[in-house]
């Protein structure tokens, strides 16, 4: 007959070898990430605390498993290898979605809000003041920022990331200082607010890309075939030479058919067709230091109702006149051997624009599905396609 101590030394056992097949299925099921399991990979049945009033140590893992409506969960608690930034974060597994990826819990009393990023890394984006009024709490507290920064950086670390993104309102301005004593650095400003990056991986050289490293511009050469007509602007400053071809800026997320359709229309009031592109000029140190990249394009106007090409009408506030120039004129004057009148670019230009209506010579566009899902059709610029037998 069983004793008491017999009895209670049968149920320890008992209860011992069900907790350790359970943290073993949990294991094995993949259902906890990387970081965890190599958590679990280092300990021994010593580091774990039973709760029958004994224990090696204070505990560096504990199960605890619960009912839940879809299905048994069982949560693991982990500390980090460095307790000072980050208490513990935790890992919720289900039955149900053993073969789903991860779902990541974590302690937000310590570390800042993340989500999942490009190229392996997390961001952190900071709300604006108004929102922590209306929530009568503050996640993003001065006091507490440093700290909470710190220990995400250090998660991140442990969770094999790259980089941590942070984006700061400007009602928060402050807080890039303490971002800055957690090692960011700025890597660009938009709107009302700014982008802070740091680099995580120690050991390997950043390859967090230089922010806006080109800007892309467009000049239009618009052609009256009917007249042998150029259309020629000049500016109300910074003109270079007595004529220029219309042109400027492309728009963020504007293709350049669209851009210089649009630079033609605002400067002159003509409405034209893009044909092709005539060349491309590459320039470095142009405004804010940024790289730059001109497309001249070949356009030719459109009639109005009666047939009719209009004439030009100048931007106000931009141009200070616009007018159909004959191309002999146009051509002398690119042409020049004078330093302050020719242009050696269009000259070059005016030669591609002369061996033809483009369609053997030009850069063709053509629109092509992309391969990455969910990504819009985009324009494809390329030398002219000459048909063979088989495609005709």
């Amino acid at each position: 007959m069983l004793t008491p101590k017999g009895i209670f030394l049968q149920v320890a056992f008992i209860y011992i070898m069900a907790i350790c097949a359970s943290g073993r299925q949990l294991l094995v099921s993949g259902g906890i990430g990387r970081l965890q399991r190599a958590a679990f990979s280092s300990l021994s049945p010593s580091h774990f605390s039973f709760g029958f009033g004994f224990g090696f140590h204070e505990p560096h893992a504990t199960f605890e498993p619960r009912q839940r409506q879809a299905g048994f969960e069982r949560r693991c608690k982990v500390w980090p290898q460095n307790p000072r930034v980050v208490r513990l974060f935790t890992s919720a597994v289900t039955n149900s979605d053993i073969n789903s990826s991860e779902d990541e819990e974590y302690d937000w009393d310590t570390v800042l809000p993340f989500e999942k990023h490009s190229h392996n890394s997390v961001k952190i984006t900071v709300t604006a003041n108004k929102e922590a009024e209306e929530n009568k709490s503050d996640t993003y507290d001065y006091a507490t920022f440093y700290s909470k920064l710190e220990a995400t950086v250090a998660t991140a670390q442990q969770l094999h990331k790259t980089a941590v993104w942070l984006t700061i309102p400007i009602s928060r301005a402050r807080l890039m200082e303490e971002a800055d004593k957690a090692g960011f650095e700025f890597h660009h400003a938009e709107g009302n607010a700014a982008t802070l990056s740091k680099w995580l991986l120690e050991e390997e050289e950043s390859r967090i890309p230089t922010y806006a490293t080109h800007q892309v511009g467009v000049g239009a050469v618009v052609i009256n075939s009917a007249t042998e007509e150029i259309l020629c602007v000049r500016e109300k400053r910074n003109n270079y030479r007595p004529w220029k071809i219309p042109g400027g800026l492309a728009e963020l997320g504007e293709d350049l058919d669209e851009a210089v359709i649009r630079e033609v229309f605002e400067e002159t009031g003509i409405r034209s067709q893009f044909l092709s592109v005539l060349g491309v000029r590459h320039v470095h140190g142009s405004q804010f230091g940024r790289s730059d990249l001109y497309f001249v394009c070949r356009l030719e106007p459109v009639p109005d109702e009666d047939r009719k090409i209009s004439e030009p009408i100048p931007q106000e506030g931009e141009i200070e006149a616009c007018s159909w120039i004959p191309l002999s004129e146009y051509r002398n004057m690119v042409d020049s051997a004078d330093s302050k009148i020719g242009h050696p670019m269009m000259k070059k230009v005016m030669q591609v624009v002369e061996q033809g209506d483009g369609r053997k010579t030009d850069i063709q566009r053509t629109p092509v599905t992309s391969v990455v899902p969910g990504r819009k059709s985009s324009p494809l610029y390329h030398a002219p396609i000459i048909p063979n037998d088989d495609q005709c």
